[in-house]
């Protein structure tokens, strides 16, 4: 990293922000998108982000997300006919991919049979860790070379992931407590020490009871737990 930084220049280290909307361009029935995890990096938060956008939604039931695990095969077998049929996205999420190993074989079936045979809104998302060595790669070929590969890997120092915090909330979010002054002064705040937690690359992911690495989801929770105490309490 510090040589191509010293040849290079440092725009060639630093890490940039995913532009998912123009990977779901390129993608099609016949070409899934492909996530391959880093620590930090919460996939699940992009495709929302980008559903709501184009109005493929959890709540519309226009996207199901499934977290692959034993006995979820056969709900995710179900939701992808259903999904082809009618336009659907699918988020297969394969943290626990050892689980689902025996049926990789029958989801890469699945998907070469949608391909051909499906709603051209039919979109499906996978995400996976890399796994620690080749012999324990389990993820079909077929799925891979056929899929759009997005990797990324959390930024680094606290500018970076300073901007990347903000850079995931929109202006709703500043608009979503009706007392705006202090929520936005303690928004920031909560900004910065998220970015101070997201940054302890010295001692890694820590917790109160265990390791527990925090995303921007847990921050988003907290902003939602600030709106709800501002608008019930009078003095902060």
């Amino acid at each position: 990293r510090n040589v191509v930084e010293e040849k290079l220049g440092s725009r060639y280290v630093e890490s940039t922000r995913i532009d998912l909307a123009k990977s779901y361009e390129e993608s099609s029935p016949a070409t899934p998108l492909f996530f391959i995890l880093s620590p930090g990096i919460d996939s699940l938060e992009d495709i929302e982000t980008l559903g709501k956008k184009l109005g493929f939604t959890i709540d519309s039931g226009r996207f199901h997300n499934i977290a692959l695990g034993q006995g979820q095969d056969v709900v995710a077998e179900e939701v992808l006919e259903k999904a082809a049929r009618y336009g659907l996205w699918v988020f297969l999420q394969a943290s626990n991919i050892h689980l689902v190993a025996k049926w990789l074989g029958t989801l890469e079936k699945f998907l070469e049979q949608y391909s051909e045979e499906s709603h051209p809104d039919f979109c499906v998302y996978f995400s996976a860790e890399p796994a620690p060595t080749p012999e324990e790669h389990v993820i079909h070929q077929g799925i891979l070379e056929n899929s759009i590969k997005i990797t990324g890997e959390p930024p680094t120092g606290m500018l970076a992931n300073l901007h990347a915090v903000l850079y995931s909330f929109d202006q709703d979010t500043l608009e979503l407590c009706i007392r705006e002054g202090e929520f936005k002064s303690i928004f920031f705040s909560l900004c910065y020490f998220h970015t101070c937690v997201a940054g302890r690359l010295k001692f890694g992911p820590e917790d109160w009871n265990g390791r527990y690495p925090f995303r921007a989801r847990d921050l988003a929770v907290c902003l939602r737990v600030l709106c709800n105490f501002l608008e019930t309490h009078t003095k902060v």
